[in-house]
């Protein structure tokens, strides 16, 4: 098994990569040009470990390395030096871990190709990497990178929404009537605000990256965490996922303002709810678009015959009002020492 560590932002794409994406069905979150465009002006920088078996890819680690001794400078981090930590993530992304494995390679090798993803990266980024951080493991992948040494703490779970209605009604009928009631007059309160436009779709050249990243920008800032940095997504990063067919985004606006934002990475069965951001109603936004933008999400999926939703972490006990299952997640801090 033959494994390579690519920066996208410096190394082409490898050969195969998206037939794996694509058979896979991995979402657009991870396009290497997305990945690649994720970074513009940022203090972090992504990182693709590919595994190869033959010619064939059959894994990938999607991961950002993260500058310790300035974390928000306005700059890459600088291997080798000074003090580097591994991020096991992709931006934009909260909903699983962020490696993946086809089907038929089996756990106790991917036990060991994880830990080979260790060992390159520990090659790759020199002596200033401090250590790993696996973020988003849920109970099943737990074995594959907790071992003697490492550190594993709760993090925030994520949701999602079994779709076992033929319509938006059918869900919004089975969930408890305070909630099903309070749903049906924010949609018709949104439906009928004269001064209020909602537009959504794929290959939205309509919308400015440059104002989606501000928004992404004010709305990240205000949910970011010593342990949860969440770098704010750059201009490119929306100027690539704008032009795609398999990228949704719903927007809301007021004369023109954008006012409100969420994205969907479509998938045939389980579509991904990505970065909501919307101003406050102080800073001139609208009460309710949150419960709306979640009333489209379902309405897109069900009528494209999906399977569930991913919806993320974050608003927990708002989302299990709304009929979404909790899944719990483990953070794992791999130190250098035990690396490998």
């Amino acid at each position: 098994m033959e494994l390579s560590v690519l920066d996208p932002c410096r190394d082409p794409e490898p050969p195969g990569w998206e037939d794996f994406r694509e058979t896979e069905g991995l979402t657009a979150i991870w396009s290497y040009d997305v990945l690649a465009a994720s970074s513009e002006g940022s203090w972090e920088r992504p990182l693709l470990t590919v595994f190869r078996d033959d010619e064939r890819i059959v894994g990938a680690v999607g991961a950002v390395y993260v500058g310790l001794r300035r974390p928000r400078a306005d700059r890459p981090p600088r291997p080798r030096r000074e003090p580097i930590l591994l991020d096991v993530r992709l931006p934009g992304h909260s909903n699983r871990p962020t490696w993946h494995f086809s089907a038929d390679v089996p756990d106790g090798t991917r036990r060991d190709l994880v830990r080979r993803f260790e060992r390159a990266a520990r090659r790759h980024l020199g002596l200033g990497l401090a250590g790993v951080l696996y973020r988003m493991v849920d109970e099943p992948q737990l074995s594959l990178v907790a071992r003697r040494g490492s550190f594993t703490r709760d993090s925030p779970g994520t949701t999602f929404l079994r779709l076992n209605w033929s319509t938006t009604e059918g869900w919004i009928s089975s969930l408890r009537k305070k909630r099903r009631a309070s749903l049906r007059q924010q949609i018709a309160a949104i439906a009928q605000a004269d001064d209020l436009e909602v537009r959504e779709g794929g290959q939205r050249r309509d919308l400015d990256p440059v104002e989606l990243a501000e928004l992404n920008r004010l709305h990240t800032d205000r949910l970011a965490t010593r342990f949860d940095p969440r770098h704010p997504l750059p201009p490119a990063y929306f100027d690539s996922l704008l032009r795609r067919d398999d990228v949704t985004f719903i927007s809301y606006h007021s004369e023109e303002r954008l006012l409100a934002f969420g994205i969907v990475y479509e998938h045939p069965s389980s579509p991904v709810s990505g970065p909501w951001a919307a101003l406050r109603p102080e800073e001139g936004g609208r009460r309710d678009l949150y419960f709306d933008v979640q009333v489209r999400i379902v309405r897109r999926a069900i009528d494209a015959g999906a399977k569930r939703v991913l919806f993320g972490r974050g608003r927990a006990e708002i989302k299990k009002t709304l009929g979404f299952e909790y899944v719990p997640m483990k953070l794992v801090a791999v130190p250098r020492w035990v690396m490998g």
